[in-house]
């Protein structure tokens, strides 16, 4: 029973101190300028299966894990230029946007980055039996360059203007350009996005039979490098990036790619657009499906090296880390009287709690301490040795606490004191119990006087009785093991004393 009770007040004691340890956390958390509540963000990015809706999906747990944000994503957007749209319209705080579409709104200052998550390769797709091998061979033909909203529309339309072709441009969604494609209702079709990230145009590129992969000639991608410096870099498509057998690409094909960003207006709360830069760059091994280099080198710079719209609390992210931890780094770098008043004011809070936190814990010690030796002189009135042992059991824990510091000495000398009182008292009843056990061996003469003047026939069976009378005392804590043995030898000597037929009472007295 007693190892029970001590089990039962240290599982009290240890949820004490979780319960304490989570207060400190939340406290610590509070401090820090964490909210309780998720904070909601917008986002626009793109349909259902697109690369940009997985690449949304993975914002949203990057944010709700590391930042606690909410992502609130718009599932209508048909791509980069919509998306910028209903950025600079303030129907979202971010949107994900081709760097070459954002770039004239940035320059404007109307539109800051916070990261680079995806490498957007332009992909130019042809029938394998058509008579067209480069870019100068659209001159002319029918062309399917995506809806007018997306980003595709943007870059083909350049891509033309930069290559003085004259194409029948045909607006479609990726998957009835491939379609159309197939029928020959048109000749050409151009794609741009992520490597293998987007459902819709993987899923038509595998089923679509016999096309070819349509080079970028080296000196139209030089143009394109020189001249938009902020939006395009030189990119291959490697060959067999989307079925292995047979390959398609059958060869590496030479290309020109732009970042796909997460971009924000500068009027955005700088500490959100902070929160949510960290939150992405703490986890950027998880954009590496977007973005292929993350896979291969082990720095999450890639995501904003050659930046230079940036906005300035992705900027403090990017610089210092989690904008959460702020308030440290401004003890650090601030003067010490104005470190010293902060740290002043930290310490009095801490101080304050812990001083609560001690009080309360201390309390509940002393009120677990009385209800041990409330049970335990339930014992005592029976087995006082018994309760005599499980104090001092008891006392030995403390004592150990004290060693370890889990208590103070003014908290041990306070149980001390109460378990000594009842260690006394268990003393006193073991006492009372001792000259309870003299005056049943004193009433055990008288009754084998009695037995054997009236009864001397019955001397055995009622010595048997009393040795298991005896016996069940022994059992229950009523005498112990000395006693036992000086009343069996005590009803001994009575029987043979007073059974013998040469000594009578007057003669033994």
């Amino acid at each position: 029973m007693f190892d029970s009770t001590v089990r039962n007040w240290q599982r009290a004691i240890d949820s004490r101190f979780n319960l304490i340890g989570l207060v400190g956390i939340l406290s610590t958390l509070t401090l820090n300028g964490c909210t309780v509540q998720p904070e909601t963000i917008t986002l626009s990015s793109g349909p259902e299966g697109s690369g940009y809706k997985n690449i949304s999906k993975q914002i949203a747990i990057s944010a709700s894990s590391v930042g606690n944000l909410a992502l609130k994503d718009r599932y209508d957007s048909q791509g980069s230029k919509q998306n910028l749209q209903r950025l600079l319209d303030k129907e979202v705080d971010f949107a994900i946007v081709q760097l070459d579409v954002a770039s004239e709104a940035m320059k404007k200052g109307k539109v800051q980055t916070l990261l680079v998550l995806s490498e957007e390769y332009i992909h130019i797709v042809a029938r394998a039996d058509s008579q067209i091998f480069s870019v100068a061979d659209l001159e002319g033909k029918r062309v399917g360059i995506g809806p007018k909203a997306s980003g595709m529309y943007f870059t083909a339309k350049r891509l033309f203007n930069a290559s003085n072709l004259d194409v029948e441009e045909v607006s479609y969604n990726i998957g009835e350009v491939l379609k159309k494609l197939t029928k020959g209702e048109i000749d050409a079709g151009i794609y741009v996005g992520p490597l293998a990230t987007s459902k819709n145009w993987e899923n038509h590129l595998t089923t679509t039979p016999k096309l070819r992969f349509i080079p970028v000639n080296p000196s139209l991608v030089n143009y394109l490098v020189v001249q938009f410096p902020e939006s395009y870099r030189t990119a291959t498509i490697p060959k067999g990036s989307y079925q292995a057998l047979p390959q398609l690409p059958n060869k590496d094909v030479p290309t020109v790619s732009t970042p796909g960003a997460l971009v924000t207006r500068p009027d955005v709360d700088k500490d959100k657009v902070a929160l949510l830069t960290w939150s992405i760059l703490s986890t950027f091994r998880q954009y590496s499906p977007f973005y292929s280099k993350l896979a291969r080198e082990n720095s999450r710079s890639l995501m904003h090296e050659k930046l230079i719209y940036i906005h300035p609390g992705a900027q403090q992210a990017i610089d210092n880390g989690d904008p959460r931890w702020a308030w440290v780094r401004y003890l650090q770098t601030n003067h010490p009287l104005q470190a010293a008043l902060i740290m002043l004011a930290t310490t009095t809070t801490i101080g304050f709690m812990r001083g609560w936190w001690r009080k309360h814990r201390f309390a509940n010690l002393i009120e677990n301490n009385r209800q041990v030796i409330k049970k335990l002189a339930s014992v005592a009135k029976e087995n006082p040795q018994q309760a005599l042992d499980d104090i001092g059991v008891f006392r030995q824990q403390h004592r150990l606490m004290l060693i370890d510091g889990v208590i103070s000495i003014e908290v041990y000398e306070q149980i001390e004191r109460m378990a000594q009182v009842f260690a006394e008292q268990c003393s006193i009843m073991q006492e009372h119990q001792h000259y309870q056990s003299i005056g049943n061996i004193v009433g055990l003469i008288d009754q084998w006087q009695e037995i054997l003047e009236t009864h001397p026939d019955s001397v055995i069976d009622r010595l048997k009785e009393f040795e298991q009378k005896y016996q069940q005392m022994l059992l229950s804590g009523t005498i112990d093991i000395q006693e036992y043995i000086q009343m069996i030898n005590l009803t001994v000597i009575m029987v043979t004393i007073f059974s013998s037929p040469q000594l009578s009472k007057q003669d033994t007295f």
